[in-house]
């Protein structure tokens, strides 16, 4: 009685281990990713509208997932892994016209990101040029200036979650 009960103790225990934390890169090779750190470069916004915030705005959300979500350490310069890029896009477009109206009742925002992404220890490794996409409808009646900002974190989440799905994923 003792022998199994040592047994199912044991199978339990080898049975729970804690989960590891790995970056691996795609294809039907995978391979562990050794990195200690993380550069997150200015995103810089070169749409043509969208104000100066949005550049600092969307760089410092992709740098709150690094430091949320890995064990990566933030650092400016030389990190082993290097994120960069631009927003290329920023637009508002009508959706859901009305019937016997010109207007809509309800606007879109759409952001769209160009990243690239360098892992120093092996330089075929990485996003180049990615287009990540996001957008948010809004009440057309709602002043844009007033529900800029919300709409703006709603996009970072979405395009950060993405960049950090793809990146951490394993799908480069």
């Amino acid at each position: 009685m003792n022998q199994l009960k040592i047994i199912i103790l044991s199978l339990i225990l080898t049975a729970c281990s804690f989960p590891q934390f790995s970056f691996k890169s795609g294809g039907s090779e995978t391979k562990e990713i050794d990195a200690e750190t993380v550069q997150v470069n200015y995103f810089d916004n070169k749409s043509a509208i969208g104000g100066p915030f949005l550049g600092a705005s969307f760089t410092e959300s992709l740098r709150d997932i690094m430091q949320a979500q890995t064990k990566l350490n933030l650092v400016a310069k030389n990190g082993d892994l290097q994120i960069s890029g631009i927003i290329k896009n920023y637009l508002i477009s009508p959706v859901n016209i009305q019937a016997g109206s010109e207007s809509a009742a309800q606007n879109r925002l759409k952001m769209s990101v160009s990243v690239d992404s360098y892992y120093k220890k092996n330089d075929s490794i990485g996003l180049n040029k990615s287009l990540f996409s996001a957008f948010v409808d809004y009440n057309a009646s709602s002043d844009f200036t007033t529900v800029e900002e919300e709409l703006v974190e709603n996009l970072n989440y979405q395009i950060t979650q993405d960049i950090f799905d793809k990146v951490f994923g394993g799908e480069w």
